[in-house]
């Protein structure tokens, strides 16, 4: 074979390797609602009105085409939702209908951990979700599901952010970035729009006083900038600011609707009663009003779960296995109020037809 030939064909392997293994982002859809094919991965966009290049990111390195196998799921539990018509113990068994599940995590510092038990009720229910959001820690519990890591290992990763982190005060500089190393460090190469499941991230900009919903750009840079306190951060540092929405809209259940879902489950482990064990009561004046806003948004979703765990401190990492099962005892005695529910949206959606 002549040097000439051998160029050509080594070309042609490539190029088969490249169609072959390319991750293409999900469509975007313009403001006419057709969808957008020639998306730059690189720029983060905005469900909200609002400049798309204000967030400054470039997107970070090259998302990994073959992930790390001990950080994501192997298979896909997930696909469209069947729901029943039956009385199976499992409530999306039946064949009857796809329902598309959405789901959207609130803050809560480290008791976010528990809704790692929510994540594998609806997956043994065959009701995992297809869309899902979150604010503050709830955002980075959805965003490793959205990358692809199970139940299991979102909660393996928790534990090991809590043995290996020291005792810095939440949203000081020093547990910042210690969240971004034990934590984010794995979702670096990784952008919204690539991810197996929809996600998209709720930050509110201080700047222009709105909430802005994105749903692309570098997952772990938009996680970094929802760790931060609207109040802790110096705006003459950066002409425009992103920060964690507990400003304005923690939930938003229509946005969720809008972008595909059918049935929209909400999560709180906030609640009304909260405390730290180090004092903390700027802290606890803005979980307070956070857990206002909660109260009044909740009403939107076809389902909202309010784990009770007003005995776990904010920022306390003791008896996690305790919490974890006294979670999933919440969601299993909640399984037939969702069920309930499934049917009737099934129903409706059947005589609206």
């Amino acid at each position: 074979m002549t040097r000439k030939m051998s160029r050509v064909f080594l070309g042609l392997i490539l190029a088969m390797a490249v169609s072959c293994s390319s991750i293409q982002p999900l469509p975007q859809k313009s403001q006419t609602g057709v969808p957008n094919t020639t998306t730059n991965t690189n720029v983060p966009a905005q469900v909200d009105i609002g400049p798309l290049d204000e967030l400054g990111l470039n997107g970070g390195a090259t998302p990994q085409l073959i992930p790390n196998e001990e950080t994501v799921r192997l298979g896909d539990r997930g696909g469209d939702v069947f729901t029943p018509e039956d009385d199976s113990p499992t409530i999306g068994q039946s064949n009857s209908r796809k329902l598309r599940i959405g789901l959207s995590l609130g803050p809560g510092l480290y008791r976010a951990i528990n809704y790692v038990s929510l994540l594998k009720f609806l997956e043994r229910q065959n009701l995992t979700p297809q869309i899902i959001t979150g604010t503050g820690f709830g955002a980075i519990v959805a965003g490793m599901y959205a990358s692809g890591m199970t139940p299991e290992v979102i909660e393996w990763n928790f534990y090991r952010y809590f043995k290996e982190k020291r005792k810095y005060r939440p949203y000081d500089s020093e547990w910042l970035e210690e969240i971004d190393t034990l934590l984010l460090d794995k979702l670096k190469n990784k952008n919204l729009q690539d991810t197996p499941k929809k996600f998209y991230i709720t930050l509110y900009n201080s700047k222009t006083k709105k909430t802005y919903y994105f749903d692309k750009g570098n997952l772990r840079d938009l996680l970094f900038m929802n760790m931060k306190l609207t109040n802790s951060v110096d705006n003459r540092i950066k002409a425009t600011q992103y920060t964690t929405a507990f400003e304005s809209e923690v939930f938003n259940a229509n946005l969720m609707r809008r972008i595909g879902v059918d049935f929209a489950i909400g999560a709180d482990v906030l609640g009304s009663k909260f405390d730290f064990q180090d004092s903390n009561e700027f802290l606890i004046g803005v979980y307070g009003r956070a857990a206002g806003r909660i109260a009044r948004q909740k009403k939107g979703f076809d389902f909202f779960y309010s784990i009770p765990l007003a005995k776990m401190s904010l920022d306390s990492t003791e008896n996690g296995a305790f919490y974890l099962l006294k979670t999933q005892e919440y969601v299993e005695a909640q399984s037939g109020a969702l069920k309930k529910l499934i049917q009737q949206k099934i129903s409706h959606s059947k005589a609206a037809e």
